[in-house]
């Protein structure tokens, strides 16, 4: 082997016991240390060696991703001969992983990077892509199998895959041409009670990690480990992804709509094999963008808060972002002064307003000093966000914003419209009977001509309304079907309430019930820790959090959605409340003067709602 012995002065006075291992610093910016895991049996204390090797020379390894847990270190591990102590859960994840009659060598970063070298850490974290990318094969700890589904997953798995091989081969590498299941074979995959299993497995704790994007997404050969068994990590995300693509009532039935698998695996997955998932995607869909990763990733779990941005610095180049500074771990150095320097970075580089669409804000980070146009990647209120942020402009301009000294965000705009009633914040389990409640609630307060008592008939006030639940997007079925879904939710909330105390609402038929169903489970996705309002003009809107009777609804010139913005002391100075779904379309007309907004959703209009509005400086601060 061509590496170097950790120290020599680690190996000396190996036969006293209470000699703790002390870290040798890494000679090179491009050095790292291995560990070499002695055999042993069940019981046997773990025995092991730290050698330095090179990135571009390294000693053949395998890397270890698992969850850290409890960061205490209070397990026993021999180091070079001398008493060192790691995690509970690295401690079994080497257990798992150790021989009975042979060395292996690993790499595990709790204990192959010095924890407490602030330097060393942040140096490390940036080659970690490359460690995992290196290695001859990344094993993924996923921990024990308590209920023995993994032989389940496995077999589905198998068998899964390889139907996705053959038609992904049939369809070549074109855009969207995998073929959709028939309705009978959609339902004889659904009666596969194998799938339960399948999703279960997603929800262990591994899958909740923020690092574990990187150490599988850069795998060249993934392995899986649930208890005994072992399945290979490529072969589980093609199948996910199928499903997710093709199947995705699965998710539906077992209501798994904000638990899953996070996108992002699925985002690695592709990007490492795009000829690949051609088929299963929409052109339209295949841009990398780095903004969804941090916004994806605010579901994931990280110990750090500044590795919500470090985590996935190594990613930014895959999305043509030039980020210019480097990892910092030490005091001085907050989570919000990371978080600043991302957005900082990314107007200047990229020369757009994209990642406002990214903000989110509780009631008290409103009224803090930080500003408000910064994504705060550690607050999580909910999981959708209104709008790509690779989408086109809804006021396309070639004007670049820009940052000020005091770090307020310059750019255009327009204010087209006031809220003067909000909802109180809804939660991912509110009920059918809680939103035709608000439904009935908010009717009274809209003009006479958006209101008609049946959806059949053309009744934009109903429309209006689910289109702000589902955010103008489908889920758990292809388009034509969903649009039955929601007429069919159109029709449940538009239904009469009994006039006589023992009557019951007529239930919906079975062929309805399903897709009422559907359509409710995604729109309690959109609205978790949103508020649905009604504006001075008329319009349903699916708001913030801190939304408030008063804010304004605005369009930033360059911004993909309408936007929520709140008066500060200084003119033409506002607060950034977020994003908001309103159904108005904005246009130039080509004999000039002002920006025109009209409502509109698909094919329903309303042209009576146009309405003309000038464009002025916006300062967020």
């Amino acid at each position: 082997m061509s590496s170097t012995a950790e120290s020599a002065s680690n190996v000396a006075g190996i036969s006293s016991a209470g000699m703790l291992y002390e870290y040798a610093s890494l000679p090179e910016s491009n050095a790292f240390r291995v560990l070499i895991l002695e055999p042993g049996g069940v019981d046997d204390t773990l025995c092991c060696s730290l050698e330095i090797t090179t990135l571009n020379k390294p000693i053949p390894y395998e890397a270890i991703s698992y969850v850290w847990g409890n960061t205490h270190r209070d397990h026993p591990i021999r180091i070079n001969g001398r008493a060192g102590h790691i995690t509970a859960n690295l401690c079994r994840a080497l257990h798992r992983m150790r021989l009975p009659d042979q060395s292996r060598v690993l790499w595990a970063d709790s204990i192959c990077i010095n924890q407490d070298d602030l330097t060393e850490r942040a140096s490390q974290v940036l080659l970690m892509s490359e460690i995992y990318g290196q290695a001859r094969r990344v094993l993924l700890h996923l921990g024990e199998d308590s209920n023995q589904e993994g032989e389940v997953v496995r077999s589905l798995v198998h068998e899964i895959e390889a139907m996705v091989l053959d038609g992904v081969r049939a369809a070549g590498e074109s855009w969207d041409t995998f073929p959709t299941p028939s309705p009978k074979e959609r339902e004889l995959f659904l009666a596969d009670t194998r799938w339960e299993a399948f999703i279960n497995m997603t929800h262990k704790p591994w899958f909740t990690r923020g690092w574990v994007i990187q150490e599988a997404g850069a795998a060249r050969n993934g392995l899986m480990l649930w208890g005994k068994t072992e399945i290979n990590w490529q072969s589980f995300v093609r199948v996910y992804t199928w499903m997710v693509r093709r199947l995705p009532q699965v998710r539906v039935k077992y209501q798994d709509g904000g638990r899953g698998m996070n996108r992002l695996h699925l985002e690695m997955y592709r990007l490492r094999h795009k000829g690949e998932t051609m088929p299963l995607y929409a052109k339209q869909s295949s841009q990398f963008d780095f903004l969804i990763v941090l916004h994806d990733a605010r579901a994931l779990y990280v110990q750090d808060a500044r590795d919500r941005v470090y985590a996935f610095m190594s990613l930014a180049t895959s999305a043509g972002l030039s980020l210019h500074f480097q990892p910092d771990y030490s005091e001085h150095k907050t989570a919000r002064d990371v978080y600043l320097d991302m957005a900082r970075d990314y107007v200047n580089s990229m020369g757009d307003i994209s990642l406002l669409h990214c903000v989110q804000h509780t009631g008290n980070s409103m009224n803090e000093k930080f500003p408000s146009w910064v994504p705060r990647w550690d607050l999580n209120l909910f999981d959708n966000i209104i709008t790509h942020t690779s989408g086109p402009a809804l006021i396309p301009t070639e004007l670049r914003p820009s940052v000020s000294h005091d770090n307020a965000l310059e750019a255009k705009g327009l204010m087209f419209d006031d809220i003067i009633f909000t909802s109180d914040v809804l939660s991912r389990d509110v009920s059918m009977s809680d939103i035709k409640m608000l439904w009935n609630q908010m009717l009274d307060l809209l003009p006479v001509t958006f209101t008609n008592p049946s959806p059949t008939h053309g009744s934009f006030a109903a429309l209006s309304f689910a289109h702000v639940l589902s955010v103008g997007r489908s889920w758990g079925a292809e388009w034509p079907e969903w649009v039955e879904w929601r007429t069919a939710y159109m029709e449940y909330l538009c239904q009469e309430e009994p006039t006589r105390r023992d009557s019951v609402p007529r239930p919906p038929p079975d062929s309805a019930r399903n897709g009422i169903q559907g359509f409710h489970t995604y729109a309690q996705w959109n609205v978790h820790n949103r508020r649905i309002a009604v504006t001075k003009r008329g319009l349903f809107a699916l708001v913030p959090l801190p939304t408030q009777t008063g804010d304004i609804c605005g369009v930033l010139l360059g911004g993909k959605a309408p936007c929520i913005l709140r008066r500060a002391m200084t003119a033409r100075t506002y607060r950034l409340v977020g994003d908001a779904c309103i159904p108005v379309n904005v246009s130039r007309p080509s004999t000039g003067g002002g920006l025109v907004v009209s409502v509109g959703i698909e094919n329903s209009r309303r042209d009576l709602l146009d309405w003309s509005v000038e464009e002025e400086d916006i300062r967020l601060c």
